[in-house]
């Protein structure tokens, strides 16, 4: 177990220890360019880790039982996020470390490949918007019917619903059709005491009585409830809501992609500038020891 400790010690060392103390003196890279590229690439690589980490954590603590569930499961993002995050910033945390080309020559083309792929999906969404707003509303309905049945999802949605002032997809009816829970369809299951309801996350909050219970049997005809639903939750659907509320910041929102794209630019260009300057580096060292064993073989002839 010994030798086993020290064997991984040295190779934890040599990954993460920089260079030789002479190619550190003569080198050409520039340190600000490598440890600027180390430094945000150990971040990013640590938040992808702790991404994938949780994803991880909450997808095995719901089991694997259900693939249906996974399309509109918040822990399959989390470990997608994290997986490209962590990887992608591993390798470029190696490469500059190590001045290794091959490492960053991955991490580029990741960043490439995963720009490409942002700049065609947001055409194609544009292209076929009708088709992708049947797609998002049919993971809508999906989600709701799972409300009940995920965590995390439920989470989700309550969040969506409290911070945009909504309920449902297309309109607060969306429960009482699609989750079983709070379905309205006759007969009404008996000892389903959410039936013909919604969620506490559509109700307009009164900071003087917060009422838990303020959206059940709002939508039944026996008894029938003594409030209109208008004036107790919110009316309109969390798509055309949150649709409005892009409409309405589009600054906002093309700003954060421009920051978004500029930073991965920024990270190509890094990458490229440093791995130009380590192949230079190394063609400089080539031309210098081909001089030195020229030397050596005039000075053995003699």
């Amino acid at each position: 177990r010994y030798r086993q400790h020290r064997a991984w010690l040295s190779v934890l060392g040599f990954a993460f220890s920089s260079p030789p103390m002479g190619k550190q003196e003569e080198s050409e890279v520039s340190l600000w360019v490598k440890y600027t590229i180390f430094t945000f690439n150990f971040i990013f690589w640590m938040v992808g880790g702790a991404l994938l980490g949780i994803g991880l954590w909450a997808r095995f603590d719901k089991g694997w039982e259900s693939v249906e569930s996974l399309s509109t499961d918040p822990a399959v993002v989390l470990i997608v996020v994290g997986f490209v995050a962590f990887f992608v910033g591993f390798f470029d945390c190696l490469g500059a470390l190590r001045e290794n080309v091959t490492l960053l020559k991955i991490f580029t083309w990741s960043l490439i490949v995963i720009f490409i792929l942002e700049v065609v999906s947001a055409i194609l969404a544009l292209v076929f918007r009708d088709d992708v707003q049947e797609f998002v509303k049919d993971h809508v309905k999906k989600s709701i019917q799972r409300y009940r049945d995920d965590a995390d999802l439920q989470n989700f949605i309550d969040y969506v619903q409290e911070e945009f002032e909504c309920c449902g997809g297309q309109n607060p009816e969306d429960w009482t059709v699609l989750n079983k829970y709070f379905n309205c369809t006759p007969p009404v299951p008996a000892g389903l005491p959410e039936a013909c309801g919604v969620p506490f996350s559509c109700c307009k909050l009164s900071e003087e009585r917060v009422n838990s219970q303020c959206g059940y049997g709002l939508y039944s005809s026996n008894p029938r409830p003594p409030q209109a639903p208008s004036s107790v939750i919110w009316t309109a659907g969390c798509y055309d809501a949150v649709i409005s509320f892009a409409e309405n910041n589009l600054l906002a929102v093309g700003i954060v992609a421009l920051v978004i794209a500029l930073v991965q630019i920024t990270g190509m260009g890094c990458a490229l500038s440093l791995t130009s300057q380590i192949k230079s580096e190394n063609r400089v060292e080539a031309r210098s020891t081909s001089v030195l064993k020229d030397n050596w073989t005039v000075h053995d002839h003699h």
